[in-house]
């Protein structure tokens, strides 16, 4: 498996125009929330990241915070995917992400509750323990050890704090 980063959509809007809930766009807290976070993600991201985001207009607004940043260097390596949409399962997304790759870093920009799910299935936690808040970075990483890989938590940010 990857090290994996999951990013979650910052704070949105309500409703949107078209009454879709794909729709939505984030609201000015969110905004000032994903361009926090993608200035800590600019600093501390490996060069050849890949980035999956879900397709809805509230995470690719958030990724559009990192782009504005990186986009020279992230373009190449960046896939809208189904997989990360609102009507995904955390199953589905732990078998499209996996891989035997641990020097490959790949961020995921999606929906609660899926990430959270992932996350906790990832490091053998209840299902219920992880919520990522709004905007939130959760950073998991893998290792060796005496030939066994282990994931455990690298970093969390939250873009309040």
């Amino acid at each position: 498996m990857a090290n994996l980063i999951f990013w979650r959509h910052a704070d949105a809007e309500p409703e949107s125009e078209t009454g879709k809930d794909t729709d939505r766009v984030l609201s000015k807290a969110g905004r000032k929330d994903a361009s926090v976070m993608a200035k800590w993600l600019h600093k501390n991201l490996p060069d050849n990241t890949l980035l999956l985001c879900s397709p809805a207009k509230r995470c690719l607004e958030t990724l559009s915070a990192l782009q504005k940043l990186s986009e020279d260097k992230l373009n190449p390596q960046l896939k809208i995917v189904q997989f990360l949409s609102i009507d995904s399962t955390s199953e589905l997304i732990l078998q499209q992400v996996a891989n035997d790759d641990i020097n490959q870093t790949i961020l995921i920009i999606g929906h609660q509750p899926n990430l959270g799910l992932v996350i906790a299935k990832l490091l053998g936690m209840r299902e219920s323990t992880c919520v990522v808040k709004k905007g939130a970075v959760w950073w998991l990483r893998q290792r060796s050890m005496f030939g066994q890989a282990q994931t455990y938590l690298y970093a969390v940010r939250n873009p309040r704090d």
